[in-house]
């Protein structure tokens, strides 16, 4: 049975508005070394890409430059000059939800902040590659998730997921919250295949796609240490499918 309506899973619902939002199904699974890869892809190609990680919580500050460790990969492979503040308007430095963090540290979370951010830089660049925390449905005020947000910036969702077990539960739930938000997603990621997969693991992708009917994007493979510079050549049909034209003169 398939989880998404015919809006949700039209191709032409699926091309990025200028930008494209990348979430995961869950915390750790990947979705920085993908949001690096396409940005050091589209740079590669001469696009004008922007950077941003609108939301950001961690176990402490990362550097003097980046209190967080994915703005500053984000930052580094897109090589953007904005600072951190305009990138990642929106840090704390617990491992917690936005909401949870906010209340520990007697913070504030402004999704008008956060917006007026986007814009700003969307206004600066062709396109935009935003990445989310943890998934979709990651509390950022009492009243708000993040899918509140990205139905605020008007992007385009690309799902990043493994294939351990229960991965496809977690992508079908996290395109069931796409669809009640209405996000259009333009397809998922596969990160972390082993080199050896079992028949499950190769299955996952195929199944994945019959059950969601969305394009599976890109299949990376296990790395010990992930390159954003080899990563993207996992994505090279990408622009071409789902995103911005690459003949861009200068």
């Amino acid at each position: 049975m398939r989880t998404t309506n015919h809006q949700i899973r039209n191709k032409a619902n699926r091309i990025p508005k200028k930008g494209i939002f990348i979430t995961g199904t869950d915390t750790g699974v990947g979705k920085t070394y993908v949001a690096c890869s396409l940005a050091y892809l589209l740079r590669s190609r001469g696009i004008n890409v922007g950077v941003m990680k609108p939301f950001a919580t961690g176990t402490g500050i990362y550097s003097q430059k980046f209190r967080s460790e994915d703005t500053a990969n984000l930052a580094r492979a897109a090589n953007v000059s904005e600072n951190d503040d305009e990138i990642n308007p929106t840090f704390f430095p617990i491992a917690a939800s936005p909401f949870m963090a906010s209340v520990i540290t007697k913070g504030k979370v402004s999704l008008k902040n956060n917006l007026d951010a986007f814009r700003r830089l969307k206004e600066k660049h062709d396109f935009i590659l935003v990445e989310g925390l943890g998934g979709i449905m990651v509390p950022l005020t009492s009243a708000h998730v993040l899918a509140d947000f990205v139905k605020l910036i008007n992007l385009s969702v690309i799902i990043v997921t493994s294939v351990k077990l229960g991965s496809i539960n977690h992508v079908l739930l996290t395109v069931a919250a796409c669809e009640k938000y209405g996000l259009p997603v333009s397809g998922i990621v596969i990160n972390r295949m082993p080199s050896n997969p079992t028949e499950v693991q190769t299955m996952t992708p195929v199944f994945l796609q019959k059950l969601t009917d969305l394009p599976v994007i890109a299949i990376m493979p296990e790395q010990r240490t992930p390159r954003f510079e080899s990563g993207s050549i996992y994505f090279e049909k990408w622009p071409e499918l789902y995103g911005p034209p690459i003949n861009h003169t200068c």
